[in-house]
């Protein structure tokens, strides 16, 4: 049986603008996946657990998939208003690799793709908007990358002919669903694990790839978690060692001219950094321990305070985070702002 809960909420500010409102759910589960389409949002994360506002965060339905209940879905894809597909992030021996599909608002959901032999770890689901089509990174099988592309119905993995082959122990992270991220034809990737870093890009039109390395040192537990964009040519990455939450240990690196040379931002903030966003004219960084904001304006920081969050999306007005133990909360832009004017 598929158990739904409808939550309904008046806005209510904390007493310091620097803090995030929470909004309390009836849930425990930990999320990391979290996306929106116009007024529809949607997270997912541990038990099977689904969230969805079609109203921009002013109501909240969340859901139990049936026959999920033990199964981590770390990342989502909204194709349309009733179109949503969800990521099980699990080793496939387990039968964890899978799929989910709703065409009904999350009204019904069914498998619509499943992998069963080993070596597969779902990291990262995006949904192409100008080409219509998914793209599945999963974690490399000796050491090639594991890429599928969802079309016409049906997921295909890639030919590994010209794809490159990657660095030892090198991989990506199923963090905040964000290891990859698509800018027209092209998709970057970046990750880990190695002992340098390296940021893959794929031409899906020429099916070409080029490999950036910045020179960043690496390791275990240690790479960029997500990479965000502001257009086409300016693009931030963030990362560090997830065993550290309050630890900077890879610097915040950024391009201006679509991938082609990288340069470390100084000046940052150190702690573990699992997703990056550009909301004008912010960029925001969250982590399990605390968020921030830069205003490249002025090249100033300022904290957004403690957070335990895996994910943060823009919507409309509001920065919205979710993360562990049901964790689902909102600041809006107009905070973020006042925290500026500050001159504290």
């Amino acid at each position: 049986m598929m158990h739904k809960f409808l939550i309904l909420f008046i806005f209510i500010s904390l007493p310091s603008f620097a803090q995030w409102t929470k909004v309390d759910i009836p849930t425990n589960a930990s999320f990391r996946a979290l996306k929106s389409k116009g007024q529809h949002i949607w997270a997912s994360g541990t038990q099977g657990t689904v969230g969805h506002s079609g109203d921009a965060g002013k109501t909240w339905e969340f859901q139990q998939v049936p026959q999920a209940e033990k199964l981590d879905f770390r990342d989502l894809a909204i194709i349309n208003d009733q179109e949503v597909m969800l990521m099980s992030a699990g080793p496939s021996e387990e039968g964890k690799a899978r799929i989910y599909q709703t065409v009904d608002g999350g009204k019904h959901w069914e498998v619509i793709f499943q992998l069963n032999e080993g070596g597969y770890f779902f990291d990262c689901l995006q949904w192409d908007v100008k080409n219509k089509r998914a793209w599945l990174l999963s974690d490399p099988i000796n050491q090639q990358m594991t890429l599928f592309s969802y079309v016409k119905k049906k997921f295909e993995k890639l030919d590994t002919t010209n794809m490159p082959l990657l660095q030892n122990k090198e991989a990506f992270f199923a963090a905040s669903g964000s290891s990859m991220i698509i800018s027209e034809d092209k998709i970057h990737f970046v990750g880990g694990g190695s002992d340098s870093i390296r940021i893959y890009t794929y031409d899906t039109q020429k099916n070409t790839w080029r490999i950036n390395e910045p020179g960043i040192p690496s390791g275990e537990a240690t790479g960029y978690f997500s990479i965000g964009a502001k257009n086409k040519k300016e693009l931030w990455t963030v990362g560090g060692d997830y065993r550290k939450l309050n630890e900077l240990a890879i610097p915040i690196i950024r391009t201006k001219d679509g991938g082609n040379h990288w340069e470390v931002l100084k000046n940052t903030p150190a702690f573990y950094m699992e997703k990056v966003i550009w909301a004008k004219p912010y960029w925001i960084v969250t982590g399990p321990s605390q968020s921030v904001a830069y205003l490249e304006k002025t090249k100033q920081w300022r904290s957004l305070g403690k957070s335990s969050f895996h994910n943060i999306i823009q919507v409309g007005d509001k920065i919205w985070g979710i993360g562990a133990k049901g964790q689902l909360a909102y600041i809006s832009l107009s905070s973020i702002k006042n925290l500026f004017l500050s001159k504290e």
